[in-house]
């Protein structure tokens, strides 16, 4: 895995708030992955000293202990643990995240960071996503990861094509994104202030990437991390409706799950972010892919 953080690194007075710390409230959900999620919390927090961290924490009903060591840490970290029934999944949580943020938090915070607890960050991260948000004018920055052989894997996207979406390498951090995979997403908190929260319709996927695609329409800039913020292999296709190996019967009924893409929260996506006939002709492209075996 290739490291981009030195351990020397200066933190810049730039992204220093007067004499003030930055002030980060971090959402995130999480589910039976307990070591990683305490790891996260405590990683972020020691290697970003400059930064002051709230946590959010919406956790769907562990059965590993991840309650009970999110609670124990209480203690020495400001987490809000919020519990979820088993049927949060991704969307769900965020939105439960993002709502109590919103309506029991006040504003007394310098951004809002989107993140999953399984990525691995890198030193400093928060802090030069910090620095480059202020240097490109308040932007949202989007912290792109790499996987363990050191090839992109999450990062801001750019719509092409209609509505078909590319991830930016780093080197495009200068170029505006359209939306992004919310791995590591640093927001200003006005900006989440005005967007508010995940639409609701969405359970699983997409709600990470309708948000992005708020939040361009609300005006607000996106660009790329300029340096990879961490490590997170791509999840697997394998087993999922996009898998060719598997019958058609079991690919749609895949897709048609909860962690597929639901043809209800496709058509809808589609419809609100690029118009009624794309989302009519659209919404089928998925079955006809599944005809083909694609």
């Amino acid at each position: 895995m290739k490291g981009y953080f030195s351990a020397t690194y200066v933190i810049p007075d730039t992204i220093r708030f007067g004499s003030e710390k930055v002030k980060v409230l971090a959402i995130f959900t999480c589910f039976n992955r307990k070591d990683k999620t305490e790891n996260c919390i405590r990683k972020l927090t020691a290697s970003n000293p400059t930064c002051e961290f709230t946590f959010v924490v919406a956790d769907d009903n562990s059965t590993d202990g991840t309650q009970e060591i999110l609670t124990s840490m209480q203690t020495d970290f400001d987490i809000h643990l919020l519990k979820g029934d088993g049927n949060l999944f991704y969307s769900g949580g965020m939105r439960l995240g993002m709502d109590y943020a919103l309506n029991k938090l006040g504003s007394d915070y310098d951004y809002m960071l989107m993140m999953n607890d399984d990525v691995e960050f890198y030193d400093h991260c928060i802090e030069k996503m910090a620095e480059q948000s202020i240097e490109q004018n308040n932007s949202i920055i989007v912290g792109a990861t790499e996987d363990s052989c050191g090839k992109l894997s999450y990062s801001a996207m750019k719509v092409e094509r209609g509505y078909y979406f590319s991830r930016m390498p780093i080197d495009r951090w200068k170029d505006e994104a359209d939306t992004f995979n919310a791995n590591c997403v640093l927001i200003p908190y006005e900006a989440f202030k005005k967007t508010g929260s995940i639409d609701s319709v969405y359970v699983h996927s997409l709600g990470d990437f309708d948000y992005g695609l708020a939040l361009k329409r609300n005006g607000y800039k996106l660009h790329v991390n300029r340096e990879y913020v961490g490590c997170c292999n791509n999840n697997p296709s394998a087993g999922t409706w996009t898998d060719r190996s598997l019958s058609r019967r079991e690919r749609i009924r895949k897709k048609e799950s909860v962690k597929g893409a639901p043809t209800k929260q496709w058509f809808h996506f589609l419809r609100k972010n690029f118009g009624l006939p794309r989302a009519v002709f659209s919404s089928m492209t998925p079955f006809f892919r599944i005809l083909v075996k694609r």
